[in-house]
């Protein structure tokens, strides 16, 4: 399991994130199917069971589809290992997710937001100001926003450099 979050973290460049949370689905896992558990012997029937305990536990649909993505990946570096023949977590079906659309500002809103100063306690207006415009002119989302350095900047050509998910420039 050590070596597959290796390459999970080197090889696929995910995030710190998304690597801690497939590590801790794993081990629920583990958890659920016991000592001695032979990766080898699972079949898509103890899957299902583990995903219909956790979900009984009060772990989210989405918590619950992303430890199904955990073991699906993990059984297929298993397979590209050559420790197992056949992925049997791609006999589960992923749990339905309820589609919810985030909350928009108004065009009013943000128009009013960006109209007035800035609160006298803001330590860097300009920098909240251009805050807001990124957010909202780009459509960024907070991790990209958070995610620009110095570097990104091209000061001479007026671009950033915005990493979308998995570090790719957008």
């Amino acid at each position: 399991m050590i070596e597959f979050l290796a390459a999970l973290k080197t090889q696929r460049n995910a995030s710190e994130h998304t690597v801690k949370a497939y590590e801790n689905d794993l081990r629920k896992f583990v958890l659920y199917a016991g000592r001695g558990l032979d990766w080898r012997r699972v079949d898509h029937l103890t899957i299902r069971g583990f995903l219909s305990d956790v979900l009984e536990n009060g772990l989210s649909k989405a918590s619950t589809a992303r430890a199904l993505a955990s073991l699906r990946s993990f059984f297929r570096w298993m397979g590209r290992e050559g420790l197992i023949r056949q992925n049997p977590a791609t006999l589960v079906s992923t749990p339905k997710l309820p589609k919810k659309l985030p909350r928009v500002p108004t065009i009013e809103e943000v128009n009013g937001l960006l109209d007035t100063n800035l609160p006298e306690n803001a330590a860097f207006p300009a920098r909240d100001r251009v805050i807001f415009e990124l957010l909202y002119g780009c459509g960024l989302r907070n991790s990209e926003l958070v995610g620009i350095k110095l570097d990104d900047i091209g000061w001479s050509n007026e671009a950033i450099r915005v990493r979308g998910k998995g570090k790719r420039s957008v």
